[in-house]
């Protein structure tokens, strides 16, 4: 074969290639891209707006001429000789899966994914599916797609998706979408949420990230394109191609409730994800922008001291980073500065002067838990190997900063509210140890996190 194959990643479970153990490998078949010579000069605008999703008939195949790429013959530079892609074997319902996660991937961007032939005339990338990859070459045994690349745009390029991932429409989705993109010149990243992905994990459907990423298959590598330590996928299409249709984020507000009595400053927690990047969040009150912003999540921002008591409306604001944006809203009621006794209803409790979700509300103060995502505060701490909690941030100097049951306790740059259950410091006769003594700087406490009362 007279392209350089850059990877390639088989089946086999021993080995190794490029010093990486096959053991380490999951055992699937993976994207790769092969090197080719560039028959044509960088493009000021690219070639075409348009991919074609092949499905390569069961009763005939695909006939490949070897050659410099061009769909609009079906000549690839990647076989040595004239070769048939046998048909792809699965469902009518996994195709329609496929086009709509490859449409759906494309939508930000001005591209657009047809199934249809454009026919000899219209210039297009192609992507084949169907068949095995040593139909194309013997040397690509295993691999799950190829395509051609160059650190620039091919223009009406051909690449392949090959038919072994079964009825998995997520695995096809994400080999062609990695396969089209290389014809644009984006190289393999380490980032399992982007397409130019090697890494299993992250979410099954993949979507361009706009974010830095460093490259590289099953490490970090520097990117041999960009010049730099990192690739942003997103943002090296959209500058090619211009923008697409928009995709608006997901938004809710996980705290404070609707209708619930809040305090001068108090806390809105927000929930906000993006198939591509949540650029920032807006705290608006009584339709009127605050100023306050998120930036990264957790999402989470503080009412200004302005904002009075009584009655208002709360909106948040997400946009992605094509500036769509996303709304959510409830209404308060701010109330004055609650006490560790009296001041809030329902599962809140007093943190700080301020009503935050309790033990009896789900990732609320002193509630079990495994993980910080789990907290609404973001922070769950506890002893190794034992029982956790999420906690809130008070300060050590200040009476009442925490709830009835709950004490603040040396933690991180100040401190946070931890249940003592009454207990103090020498109920047990020993110190806590793990994470919470390390992390957080707990001496003298029991750790004890309060159980969610069952309803």
């Amino acid at each position: 074969m007279s392209a350089r194959i850059a990877a390639a990643l088989v089946f086999a479970t021993l080995g190794s290639v490029g010093g990486v153990a096959f053991a380490q490998i999951a055992p699937r078949p993976q994207p790769v891209i092969v090197d080719v010579p560039v028959g044509n000069p960088p493009q000021a605008a690219p070639a075409s707006r348009l991919i074609f999703m092949n499905r390569c008939p069961a009763s005939v195949g695909c006939v490949i001429k070897p050659g410099v790429d061009d769909s609009r013959t079906n000549t690839s530079s990647i076989p040595d000789s004239q070769v048939t892609i046998t048909g792809f074997k699965q469902s009518d319902a996994v195709w329609a899966k496929v086009m709509t996660c490859m449409r759906v991937t494309y939508a930000p961007f001005n591209i657009g994914v047809t199934d249809v032939d454009p026919g000899p005339g219209v210039p297009h990338y192609e992507n084949i599916v169907g068949g095995r990859a040593t139909e194309l070459d013997s040397e690509l045994a295993g691999a799950g797609g190829v395509a051609p690349f160059t650190c620039d745009e091919i223009p009406n390029a051909v690449s392949f998706t090959f038919d072994v991932y079964g009825a998995d429409s997520d695995a096809l989705c994400w080999t062609a979408a990695q396969e089209t993109a290389h014809a644009f010149g984006l190289e393999h990243e380490y980032n399992a949420a982007d397409p130019m992905t090697y890494l299993n994990g992250g979410p099954s459907m993949k979507r361009f990230q706009a974010t830095d990423s460093p490259c590289g298959t099953f490490s970090e590598v520097p990117c041999r394109c960009t010049g730099a330590s990192t690739q942003n996928s997103y943002r090296y299409i959209i500058d090619m191609f211009g923008p697409g249709a928009p995709t608006a984020p997901t938004v809710s507000i996980k705290s404070p409730s609707d209708g619930g009595k809040v305090q001068p400053k108090f806390i809105v927690r927000i929930a906000a994800t993006d198939d591509v990047g949540i650029d920032r969040v807006e705290l608006w009150i009584d339709g009127v922008n605050t100023g306050v912003v998120a930036k990264t999540p957790p999402y989470q921002v503080a009412a200004p001291e302005s904002v009075g008591q009584g009655p208002h409306s709360v909106e948040v604001r997400a946009f992605d980073v094509q500036g769509t944006p996303a709304m959510a809203s409830l209404e308060v009621d701010v109330g004055p500065p609650c006490t560790a006794s009296k001041g809030c209803s329902g599962d809140d409790v007093c943190v700080m002067g301020v009503c935050l979700p309790g033990p009896d509300a789900p990732g609320g103060l002193g509630s079990f838990c495994n993980a910080n995502t789990e907290c609404l505060s973001n922070v769950c701490i506890g002893e190794e190997g034992g029982n956790k909690a999420c906690v809130e941030p008070c300060r050590l100097d200040l009476e009442g900063a925490c709830p009835e049951d709950f004490s603040c306790i040396p933690g991180g740059s100040g401190g946070v509210c931890w249940e003592t259950g009454g207990g103090g410091c020498c109920e047990t006769g020993s110190k806590p140890t793990g994470p919470a003594l390390f992390a957080l700087g707990v001496l003298g406490f029991l750790l004890r996190p309060r159980r969610r009362r069952s309803s």
